[in-house]
């Protein structure tokens, strides 16, 4: 007779303990009682019994059709391990039967006679009904935690637990500083009505705030972010939707969200079209300055000639109406850009540094790759040594077990280790020679460019635009920033970890496609035609 094994854990407790080995253990050892060659053993770690879709589950079943009339029984070690619903239970056991193979339980007395029967559907009652007993008592224990202005769950964005990973919550989240500043700002930002979600988004990337995963934040983040009542001090229940006062520091005021609502509600329509003229190259990027809004374009008619102005048209606007000619806000800006050129033994300095950081950082990867492969080498030998010892019964089983467990965990820390280097620094040098002569003349790249590459141009300098009068206090991007600090510093002592890698090759990449699209579309030179 032949046979199968499926043992499973729930829980990552379960997997580091002795669950599985005591499990596996148990089944050869009926097996043997029995005379059942084992062909096959299904492991399912971490996995609810809740749900029938489980990898492992679906290899058996698949396993056992291939194997049709070869096997006649599935070993578990209790029905608990195998479903944990009634009707899942019998589905799966009415699918196994049509490929002639019956479920075993090692240590309880189910059979196919009628006591074996009821035994059987009495216990996949009672694993079905402890199941929602637990669930049952974990959401109420969080319901308690919500009314108590605790939030049970991980805390959103700009704030941080005060208990280990496993532990239960017993003090409320605090801010995680400086991200929760940094919220607080783009809220009250938001709140003025000045900015759309994409430009309060793209002021957000420029002072670095990213995701808990470190990635930049996506339109439906922010989205999540400002719709979000934790943020003000409100805890809702998700089972029966009633708002409850938390005990963490509110970021927001009430009044400040408010707000917010009301400007993501008052955008939630579509925008017309704003048809690009040549004469306004900077309308819809430069604001208002008295009530930061941005300005639009317009004319005047003289005696022979029309002429160009901006001007804000916003109603509550004290300075609504009022022109200002295009040379100025044209003038401002293009001094702008000459004040923050880049020199060029900055630009080269900067590159320098960001290619050592990419050379080293490869060659500790390498090292590590090396460090990595020697260490599980070693695990794999001194698992190898662990089982021959306990075949040779000079170790107990408790002892087997514990030991097993722990290289087991450390042989999984080292396989999930993140060694992927998406630095390549052949690639860097070349796209730092094609951006370092634009970037060294900022206002010429900025007035040869078409649109729509002009606009992207401006976002990448000054990422929610600038506000007339005022263009010296904007917000700069990334790079620029980095590169005025290096002109107040000694470039040598920059320790390459202070200067945000990531975040830098992403401007310098927005900035090389920029050109490359330009070149692209511009095309080769001309050649001269002679007549």
């Amino acid at each position: 007779m032949n046979g199968v094994i499926y043992c499973r854990v729930s829980s990552k407790e379960q997997i580091e303990g002795t669950s599985l080995e005591t499990q596996e253990l148990a089944c050869r050892e009926y097996a043997r009682s029995k005379n059942i060659k084992i062909l096959k053993v299904f492991i399912e770690q971490g996995e609810s019994a809740k749900f029938a879709d489980r990898a492992q589950l679906l290899e058996l079943i698949d396993f056992c059709r291939k194997n049709k009339h070869k096997l006649q029984y599935l070993l578990v070690w209790k029905v608990d391990r195998f479903a944990r619903n009634v009707t899942d239970h019998f589905n799966i056991k009415a699918t196994l039967m049509k490929y002639g193979v019956h479920i075993e339980s090692v240590t309880e007395p189910i059979d196919s006679n009628p006591n074996g029967k009821l035994m059987e559907t009495i216990l996949a009652g009672f694993a079905e009904f402890d199941n929602d007993i637990r669930s049952l008592r974990c959401i109420e224990g969080m319901r308690r935690k919500l009314q108590d202005g605790l939030f049970p769950w991980k805390p959103p964005l700009g704030y941080k637990s005060t208990t280990l990973n496993g532990e239960k919550k017993t003090e409320p989240d605090i801010p995680d500083q400086p991200l929760f500043a940094l919220l607080q700002r783009a809220w009250r930002e938001f709140a003025t009505g000045a900015y759309t979600k994409a430009e309060i988004r793209r002021l957000m990337d420029g002072w670095g705030i990213t995701t808990n995963k470190g990635k930049p934040m996506s339109p439906q983040s922010v989205d999540k972010l400002f719709q979000n009542k934790y943020y003000v001090g409100t805890l809702v229940d998700p089972w029966s939707g009633e708002e409850l006062q938390g005990k963490h520091a509110p970021m927001v005021t009430r009044e400040d969200f408010a707000r917010v609502q009301r400007v993501i509600a008052s955008r939630n329509r579509s925008i017309p079209h704003q048809k690009e003229r040549p004469e306004f190259p900077l309308r819809g990027f430069s604001r208002c300055q008295h009530c930061s809004h941005y300005l639009t374009g317009g004319f005047t008619r003289g005696r022979s000639r029309r002429y160009a102005y901006y001007l804000c048209q916003r109603k509550q606007c004290d300075n609504r109406g009022k022109s200002v000619p295009v040379a100025t806000i044209h003038q401002e800006f293009g001094g702008f850009l000459d004040e923050i050129t880049p020199k060029r033994e900055l630009l080269e300095k900067l590159g320098e540094l960001i290619i050592k950081t990419a050379d080293e950082r490869r060659s500790f990867l390498k090292a590590k790759k090396a460090r990595i492969k020697t260490e599980l080498s070693q695990l794999d030998r001194e698992t190898q040594e662990l089982i021959g010892m306990r075949t040779r019964e000079l170790i107990t089983d408790k002892e087997f077990l514990n030991q097993k467990a722990t290289l087991w965990n450390r042989q999984m820390t080292l396989e999930s280790t993140p060694l992927d280097d998406p630095l390549d620094p052949v690639r860097l040098r070349k796209e730092l020679s094609e951006i370092t002569q634009p970037l060294l003349e900022l206002r010429s790249t900025w007035g040869r460019l078409p649109f729509p590459f002009r606009r992207r141009f401006e976002r990448l300098v000054l990422p929610a635009g600038f506000v007339h009068g005022r263009i010296r206090t904007a917000d700069l991007g990334l790079l620029f920033r980095v590169s005025e600090g290096f002109s107040r510093t000694n470039t040598t002592d920059v320790d390459p970890g202070c200067i945000r890698l990531n975040r830098i090759l992403q401007e310098m990449r927005g900035f090389w496609r920029l050109f490359r699209g330009y070149q692209e579309v511009k095309g080769p030179p001309k050649k001269a035609v002679r007549t």
